[in-house]
């Protein structure tokens, strides 16, 4: 039995005749010779009487002026908008102007690397800023500088020069305000503040500051 339900003679499992429940053979048409789409074997269609449909499109999709889904205004079939379903246009373009394989028509990535790794701004596998196309620095070979931090300013640990995270913490799980994560105090859950103080000021040895 095939997936689709027909046996090797072309009935059905479910109806037991050479049709499915939706009126169409294994080939996918019906008793009047035609698919679900109204063309028949040789891309005729039921309504027009041509190789297109009442929408200009032919058995495979495509319309018949352009050969694509496109039409010659540079409309989708489907989207009804100047780009298809994957976001890209009549000649392949995405919104920002990059092809599918994220190069455009200079042929440069949206970091300005080309195929090669060859940056558009420098002429050589760094961009201005020392990093190649793969994101590592010229003088280290990662993701880090030579002062630990990535090209968003974090070292290793998802912490900046001063100090915090992404969202604003530092180790402690304190802001630069002193207010803490899970308190939303200036104490933490056990009481000590930003620089390791009670309210009384003593610290965790019970040393007076």
């Amino acid at each position: 039995m095939s997936k689709d339900g027909f046996n090797k003679d072309g009935y059905h499992k479910a109806t037991g005749t050479k049709f499915n429940k939706e009126g169409y053979d294994q080939d996918g048409f019906s008793r009047n010779g035609y698919d679900s789409n109204g063309f028949d074997k040789d891309g005729t269609h039921i309504a027009t009487g041509t190789l297109v449909n009442t929408a200009g499109l032919n058995k495979d999709g495509n319309y018949e002026s352009t050969g694509t889904a496109f039409n010659e205004e540079g409309y989708h079939k489907t989207t009804d908008t100047k780009f298809n379903e994957e976001g890209f246009d009549k000649d392949g373009f995405d919104k920002n102007g990059y092809y599918s394989d994220g190069f455009n028509k200079n042929g440069y990535d949206r970091n300005g690397y080309d195929k090669n790794g060859t940056h558009i701004a420098t002429g050589t596998l760094f961009n201005p800023a020392g990093l190649n196309k793969d994101g590592n620095y010229e003088a280290t070979g990662t993701a880090f500088n030579k002062n630990g931090f990535n090209k968003d300013g974090f070292d290793k640990n998802g912490f900046n020069k001063d100090g915090f995270n992404k969202f604003g913490y530092d180790k402690n799980n304190f802001d630069k305000d002193g207010t803490h994560l899970v308190t939303h105090t200036l104490f933490n859950p056990a009481g000590f503040n930003k620089d390791g103080l009670k309210k009384d000021g003593l610290d965790k040895l019970g040393k007076k500051k």
